[in-house]
């Protein structure tokens, strides 16, 4: 990383996650209008994985995190952007 205050490293990751969120969504829509069945089982796969991560993170103590609520508050984000990304 590099040397940045607390509040400058989260913004910097707040902006990340919204660019990544950005490109997710419009990914899985891009998907979906192509071919909708076999986008939404790929999103689904990922879904998965994302939560088997989640879990295995709960379970390890969460490397270094601030804690359950801090894992509990990305988990919700990440976990919005997949409901919203296989919404119609």
């Amino acid at each position: 990383m590099t040397d940045m205050t607390p509040i400058a490293d989260e913004a910097a990751t707040r902006f990340a996650f919204s660019l990544l969120r950005s490109a997710y969504l419009d990914l899985a829509q891009t998907l979906l209008r192509i071919d909708a069945e076999p986008a939404r089982e790929l999103l689904q796969a990922v879904e998965h994985r994302i939560t088997y991560r989640l879990g295995s993170l709960a379970t390890d103590g969460a490397d270094g995190l601030a804690g359950e609520t801090t894992l509990a508050a990305a988990a919700g984000q990440v976990r919005a952007v997949l409901r919203d990304a296989q919404a119609p």
